[in-house]
């Protein structure tokens, strides 16, 4: 069996602490490993260029993961022990970056991924119709608890997803495309969650995520007067986790920030 762990990334320039902990990721047993980088003008273009390249090496199973992104040294253990029960696609959650006003009931830097709510009402009635996105049915789809399950999926970022070769191949080209605003040519942020939707719609399969694995989202930081009060439980070392140090080391700078 041959995994193919895809990395939609054009930069030369790379986060360091990605490739620490990229370095420590376990191939399952009985597979073979193998990442690709997909390089391209636009996100769209770079997952097509890395899938493309996992099916050229004649991979059974792509995993995206972003380079922004920090693994636990199981993640793809764990990915392949959900295929190997007839869990795929297969996802983890990843924090975002920043607060969503929009999700009612999410939190600042949450994990965020949405399924179909149970009971769709507006004004006491059930409705039946396209999902228009958000902002016009907010009330058709509910977050995803964190709660160290494994449960059913339709919607979710593609920053780690693990699928099979015959669902991408399902799907009509393009894979990947990217939406824009032609009155103000604004990008929409929707490419790799619409994605997932195709994925499980043309490729079949109901996608799933693992809410127990724990993954780290870099970003830079610009430290503000406001930081002096925000992280007052680093000053007691009972306290310091391993996810604690690494955003230690973020907001600190200098060559512990850097990239390779």
């Amino acid at each position: 069996m041959k995994i193919a762990v895809a990395i939609p990334w054009s930069s030369p320039f790379i986060w360091t602490r990605f490739s620490e902990a990229a370095l420590q990721v376990r191939g399952p047993a009985g597979t073979e490993v193998r990442w690709v980088f997909g390089r391209g003008w636009c996100p769209a273009r770079r997952h097509t260029d890395a899938v493309e390249k996992a099916l050229e090496w004649g991979a059974d199973l792509i995993c995206f993961f972003g380079a922004d992104q920090i693994p636990p040294p199981d993640l793809l253990e764990k990915l392949y022990a959900h295929f190997l029960q007839g869990r795929i696609p297969i996802c983890a959650m990843v924090p975002s970056r920043g607060y969503f006003a929009r999700n009612n009931g999410s939190k600042p830097f949450q994990p965020l991924a949405w399924r179909w709510a149970s009971t769709p009402f507006v004004d006491g009635k059930f409705q039946v119709r396209p999902y228009r996105g958000q902002d016009l049915d907010p009330n058709m789809i509910e977050l995803i608890p964190v709660d160290g399950t494994t449960q059913p999926v339709h919607m979710i970022g593609s920053g780690c997803v693990m699928f099979h070769r015959d669902q991408i191949l399902a799907m009509k080209r393009p894979w990947f495309q990217e939406a824009i605003d032609p009155t103000t040519y604004k990008r929409y942020a929707n490419m790799d969650t619409r994605f997932v939707w195709r994925l499980q719609e043309e490729g079949g399969g109901q996608a799933w995520v693992d809410t127990s694995i724990k993954i780290l989202h870099l970003t830079d930081m610009a430290i503000d007067d406001t930081f002096q009060n925000r992280f007052d439980d680093w000053m007691d070392p009972a306290t310091e986790t391993p996810e604690t140090e690494i955003i230690q080391r973020t907001v600190r700078g200098g060559h512990e920030n850097g990239r390779v």
